[in-house]
């Protein structure tokens, strides 16, 4: 499945997780580096990016306790790119 055609939101995520490899980093990374001053308005349409990402097999997520397979509210969420 292609992800190009997916919107910015997806392209930027898949962006910064070539970039940082195998460091895992949090969403909210990614909506404030592409909208810096009213980057709060965009986490719901990150979440659903990440979200799209993992289901599709180019992401995978994790917290400190290891690797999860959706997003969750009661702990910080990090991505990083699927090996």
């Amino acid at each position: 499945m292609n992800y190009l055609d997916k919107g910015i939101l997806v392209l930027a995520t898949m962006e910064m997780a070539k970039r940082k490899k195998e460091t895992a980093f949090c969403p909210t990374e990614v909506v404030k580096w592409i909208y810096p001053n009213d980057w709060e308005n965009f986490l719901e349409d990150e979440n659903e990016a990440v979200t799209w990402l993992s289901e599709n097999g180019f992401i995978t997520l994790e917290n400190e306790k290891g690797t999860i397979s959706k997003l969750t509210a009661e702990r910080a969420n990090k991505i990083k790119l699927y090996q």
